[in-house]
């Protein structure tokens, strides 16, 4: 027989760590999203300043047209 005993205090601080680490990776994975995003957008910019085409940019960076045109604008670059 199992000798079981429920301690409400314990399950409670159990429940909260584990939400802490849920969140946390929520948190990391957002923060790298918008890292990978941030990068993706100055190498956008390096390759306006270089004078490439808009459909190699929009392909190499996986930008939509919207946003590099926005890149583009914001940096004071004719498009």
């Amino acid at each position: 027989m199992v000798n079981f005993k429920w301690d409400q205090k314990r399950a409670l601080e159990v429940a909260k760590e584990d939400g802490i680490s849920i969140g946390e990776a929520r948190g990391e994975a957002r923060g790298e999203a918008r890292g990978e995003r941030n990068d993706m957008m100055k190498v956008a910019l390096s390759l306006l300043k270089k004078g490439l085409p808009v459909g190699v940019i929009t392909d190499s960076t996986n930008l939509s047209l919207e946003e590099v045109r926005k890149i583009a604008k914001d940096n004071g670059l004719a498009f």
